[in-house]
């Protein structure tokens, strides 16, 4: 899928869906690198950020939004497809995710980089956000 078009896609899912980041702090970030086929390919198909704005908006954007990440997520771009097909609620995308992280498949892949110390995590809501959606 083009580049845009895909961006196009994400951008109808991830702002709209606020539980994501429900527990989390105003001023959660994450930053995305989309690529073909391999978490590994060194030059992304699209890199985005998501963040949260207050309780009602999660912002995503291609700009940096000049926020620390607090994580650092790698897709394939069929995996971020396949976890967000059908436009399903948080609970079910995380579902889906770890699914995908115990059981990768060819060009279906991700990872995650923690950019923060566990402490500072847990200051911001990741404590309750790794129990809730089982991390």
């Amino acid at each position: 899928m083009d580049p845009e078009k895909l961006y196009e896609r994400l951008n109808e899912y991830f702002p709209n869906e606020l539980d994501l980041m429900k527990y989390l702090k105003i001023g959660a970030c994450w930053e995305y690198f989309i690529t073909e086929h391999s978490t590994e390919e060194e030059t992304p198909k699209l890199h985005y950020f998501l963040h949260k704005k207050d309780e009602n908006t999660l912002i995503m954007s291609k700009t940096d939004p000049q926020i620390k990440p607090d994580l650092i997520l790698y897709f394939t771009e069929q995996a971020i497809l396949q976890l967000i097909e059908g436009n399903p609620p948080a609970a079910t995308y995380y579902e889906r995710y770890n699914d995908v992280m115990d059981n990768p498949k060819p060009d279906i892949e991700l990872d995650n980089k923690v950019n923060k110390p566990r402490l500072k995590l847990w200051r911001i809501g990741y404590k309750k956000w790794t129990e809730v959606y089982d991390f």
